[in-house]
């Protein structure tokens, strides 16, 4: 369901663009056609050019929601558009690396994970972030210079989220909470849901060197469909995992 909402958005996206829009008129036109033929006399004939038509339409739409790599290329402002509450509330799986994490793991969406993956049987939610680290400290230097405007510093934002993380250990929920801490930066981010399950993504954003502020950061959204690089991003996180220092 989450797959279909997220074509349905691209679609959309494309033709408010004008991208690929020969493709999309194509297979309407080829949909529309079969259609036609179905309901037609001759039912043996057209039952299969319709067949025929109905896999040939397929295989366009197929090949223009292939064809978006643009569309996987995105800055924070995407979470605006797109807004990933109803994924989390939904999914089964989520796993989340995020150096501080006070910006994605706000007062909202921890509650979500509450009522949506932890609420269920067989629920799951695991979540990395750096360990604590003292104003002055190297990392808590270098997380700082990465950005021209912050309005907080690495270390307090990084101590209100591990506040929060272990007050979400404490509840008494359904499914399986864990988080855990490393002390190495590698500078992303990661947020995967559902990551082994049709209609899984996973969510890879860049620090870079220097941004004006958190929005202006770079991510990519992976699928399946992306072949090895997603089984790579997916590995990284369970090697984090694995490295992590976890408290369950």
């Amino acid at each position: 369901m989450a797959s279909m909402r997220r074509h349905a958005k691209q679609i959309l996206t494309d033709i408010r663009h004008r991208r690929h829009i020969d493709l999309y008129a194509t297979t309407l036109v080829v949909l529309v056609f079969a259609a036609l033929l179905i309901v037609g006399a001759d039912l043996p004939d057209s039952a299969r050019w319709s067949v025929l038509f109905a896999g040939l339409g397929f295989l366009l739409l197929r090949a223009a929601l292939a064809n978006h790599r643009e569309d996987r290329f995105l800055d924070r402002s995407d979470y605006d558009r797109n807004p990933v509450t109803d994924d989390l509330r939904n999914a089964k799986d989520v796993w989340i690396f995020a150096p501080v994490g006070s910006n994605f793991l706000t007062e909202e969406r921890c509650d979500i994970l509450r009522r949506g993956p932890l609420a269920r049987e067989g629920g799951s939610v695991r979540i990395v972030v750096l360990a604590q680290f003292d104003p002055g400290d190297p990392i808590s230097e270098q997380l700082d210079a990465l950005l021209d405007y912050p309005v907080q510093t690495a270390s307090a934002s990084l101590r209100e989220t591990r506040t929060r993380l272990a007050t979400m250990a404490e509840w008494q929920v359904k499914g399986t909470f864990a988080y855990g801490e490393i002390a190495f930066n590698p500078g992303f981010s990661l947020v995967a849901l559902n990551p082994h399950a049709a209609g899984g993504y996973a969510n890879v954003e860049f620090h870079a060197f220097r941004n004006d502020a958190i929005r202006s950061r770079m991510h990519i959204n992976l699928t399946r469909d992306d072949g090895a690089w997603y089984v790579y991003w997916l590995d990284q996180f369970e090697a984090i995992w694995r490295s992590a220092v976890t408290a369950e």
